[in-house]
């Protein structure tokens, strides 16, 4: 029988190619998620802001999350910005920004504040302290100069420029708008909605001198359809004016996201997903999802489980996977993942004018 001996050179070839091809595909996709946003997206920031009530660090949240631990998130599991940095390679999450305000974060880090908006007054008052869209682009700016201290200028340039940006906002300010008499006073639904667009364009533009060229920019959601704004109407119906004002809005952005990218002239690029549409087909058609309830919140107390926010006090339902809605105003994991499936890899109308997956591949 033949014998092989292997050399030394052979078995030093094979390791070096081994080695190569698990550091090549162990890869992430992009090297950095810069998160910013509302509670949707809030990994745990809001749990180190003193005096705020606007707080997820307690049960039932979290129930769902490996480990079953209440993090801060605003939901059972994991929110769209876990999803969207497992969907993409990273091998954590993007951490809360406000837990380690000195660290470099090379990966990414979330700066997103769970009843924050575009406006600085929004989510603001007794009890209630968030961080604005408008700080949390300061504290992005202190990040950037960090980067370029480790990574010198063009290594920062290269970093960010094929790193992801998420910006998940405008849900609280819509919410505002309703809820505050004095704001209808003195502004137009198409006046605030104009506004809203401004103060993002500007902050958007920051955020694009600051290194910033992929954008992953969701719209809004069907507002009116969450339990809490069917539970305010009193026969579970959506809240009609409400849909129609986040339809506007998402008009207005889209337009505006086409204007940013054109200006840039071919160097900044964005991934748009229509929210509306996806949340009302799944509202429409639950069971084609697999969901069996798309009106009552799995968690809270009261008629559709949506008169009060979910506290250890409350009821949950068995099986979260059968929920459209977690608590009266954000999904559960099930149907943030429908949505960051969609985001990386739908196709037009749903998602425009790219998805993530081609997004990242530029």
């Amino acid at each position: 029988m033949a014998s092989f001996t292997s050399s030394p050179a052979l078995i030093t070839g094979f390791f070096f190619l081994f080695f190569a091809f698990t550091f090549t595909f162990g890869q992430s996709s992009v090297p950095a998620v810069y998160v910013f946003g509302d509670s949707l997206v809030d990994v745990g920031n809001n749990n180190y802001i003193e005096g705020s009530i606007l707080k997820a660090n307690y049960p039932y949240n979290g129930i769902d999350y490996p480990g079953g631990e209440s993090t801060g998130r605003f939901c059972n599991g994991k929110n769209t910005a876990d999803l969207l940095a497992e969907k993409v390679g990273l091998m954590a999450s993007p951490p809360p920004y406000l837990s380690n305000t000195s660290d470099l974060y090379l990966k990414g880090v979330s700066f997103a504040s769970g009843g924050s908006g575009l406006f600085n007054t929004t989510g603001e008052g007794f009890l209630r302290k968030t961080l604005s869209l408008s700080e949390q682009v300061k504290y992005y700016t202190t990040v950037h100069g960090r980067l370029a201290q480790h990574l010198g200028v063009q290594g920062t340039k290269q970093h960010l420029s094929k790193s992801l940006f998420l910006v998940v906002t405008g849900s609280n300010d819509v919410f505002a708008y309703f809820e505050n008499d004095e704001i209808r006073k003195v502004k137009t639904r198409d006046q605030y909605i104009n506004e809203m667009i401004a103060i993002l364009q500007d902050l958007m533009m920051k955020l694009q001198s600051l290194g910033a060229r992929k954008f992953v920019v969701p719209g809004l959601a069907a507002l009116g359809c969450t339990p809490a704004r069917r539970f305010e109407r009193n026969n579970d119906d959506c809240n009609a004016a409400m849909n129609v004002m986040a339809t506007k809005y998402n008009q207005n952005l889209t337009e505006m996201l086409a204007t940013l990218k054109f200006n840039f002239k071919g160097k900044s690029y964005y991934t748009y997903i229509d929210t509306y549409a996806l949340l009302s087909g799944i509202i429409q058609n639950p069971a084609t999802y697999g969901f069996r309830e798309a009106k009552a919140a799995c968690c809270g107390l009261g008629e559709l489980n949506a008169d009060l926010p979910c506290t250890p006090l409350s009821i949950f339902c068995p099986n979260r996977t059968d929920h459209v809605f977690w608590d009266r105003l954000h999904p559960t994991q099930a149907t943030a993942s429908i949505a960051v499936d969609t985001l990386y890899s739908g196709s037009p109308p749903n998602v425009i004018p790219l998805n993530v997956q081609q997004l990242i591949a530029l």
